[in-house]
């Protein structure tokens, strides 16, 4: 071949091949609807729990977003105490702050608290009704009926048996029970033994002292409501394991309203069938708190050494 002939051009042809439509955008998209579908998600989870809420609930809220400091004022803390246990039935509090603020352990202004409620009062109803209709109907303890009286408080229901001068409880100045102190204890242990309840015993005296200040009112109250417990407790049917919540002797120190201390009648047991709200109560109460001092400590700096 002639080396003046002309060489034949090559030409180079670029290929683009064309990927998918996720290689084109790196895949981020899908990141992106990821976060408006969370977005969604939570808004109409906040438009469910605020059309849960009630008007105070509300206000609370929409001062919030007015005023940082809202539950600051009178009015922000007014809602909090009193509405400020969680938006849904049945809903916790707000867990307490450092300084001690918050909601309290469960919301018992909620309408399935406020059921509960009024259905542990109508079984107590039924309970003090039983009990009323067994002293009516046996012949020993139809003589007891005027000495026995139940009412509610802001405990739960309460039943006191009562001295009266012919027929007291106990032998005098002494936690020897009479043998129909014994048939009343036993009845009334057979009735609260079929309530899942805590209940409260309560010794008490009148205001008549003893000579001997050795052994005072103080000593006798309690040794009484002992002598009941152990006597309801170990009736058949009676009080269960470990539903007494607590014994105790209060000497003269409650007298029945509108009495003289020293009338007979002071001279009694009482017996408070614990509800479930104040049983809560009573154990949040008694939660040990860190005292001042300790507090003190906890948030000083730690020294270097």
């Amino acid at each position: 071949m002639s080396e003046s002939q002309p060489q034949p051009e090559v030409k180079i042809k670029f290929v683009k091949k064309k990927g998918g439509h996720a290689a084109a955008h790196g895949g981020a998209w899908k990141v992106a609807y990821a976060d408006l579908v969370t977005a969604m998600m939570a808004f109409f989870l906040l438009m469910w729990l605020l059309n849960s809420a009630d008007k105070n609930t509300k206000a609370g809220i929409a001062g919030m977003f007015q005023d940082a400091n809202f539950f600051n004022t009178e009015r922000g803390k007014e809602i909090l105490a009193n509405h400020g246990k969680g938006i849904l039935p049945g809903g916790r509090a707000m867990a307490a702050g450092p300084d001690g603020d918050g909601g309290t352990d469960a919301d018992t202004n909620t309408p399935g608290a406020a059921a509960a409620e009024e259905e542990e009062r109508k079984t107590m109803e039924a309970t003090a009704e039983s009990i009323e209709k067994a002293f009516h109907e046996d012949e020993l303890l139809q003589a007891f009926q005027d000495q026995i009286h139940m009412d509610f408080t802001d405990e739960g229901l309460r039943i006191q048996i009562q001295d009266k001068a012919a027929q007291v409880l106990f032998d005098s100045g002494s936690a020897t029970l009479k043998s129909y102190t014994l048939s009343i204890l036993k009845e009334i242990a057979k009735e609260l033994g079929k309530l899942p309840n805590r209940v409260v015993i309560g010794g008490h005296t009148d205001a008549a002292q003893y000579a001997n200040k050795a052994y005072s009112n103080w000593e006798l109250s309690a040794e009484r409501a002992n002598a009941a417990r152990r006597v309801m407790e170990s009736a058949a049917g009676g009080l269960h394991p470990g539903q007494v919540r607590r014994v105790t002797g209060y000497a003269d120190t409650i007298p029945i309203e509108g009495m003289d201390p020293k009338d007979p009648q002071n001279r009694r047991i009482s017996i408070v069938v614990v509800s479930a709200a104040t049983e809560a109560a009573e154990s949040k109460h008694q939660k040990a708190q860190p005292r001042e001092k300790e507090k003190s400590s906890s948030n000083a700096a730690p020294v270097k050494h």
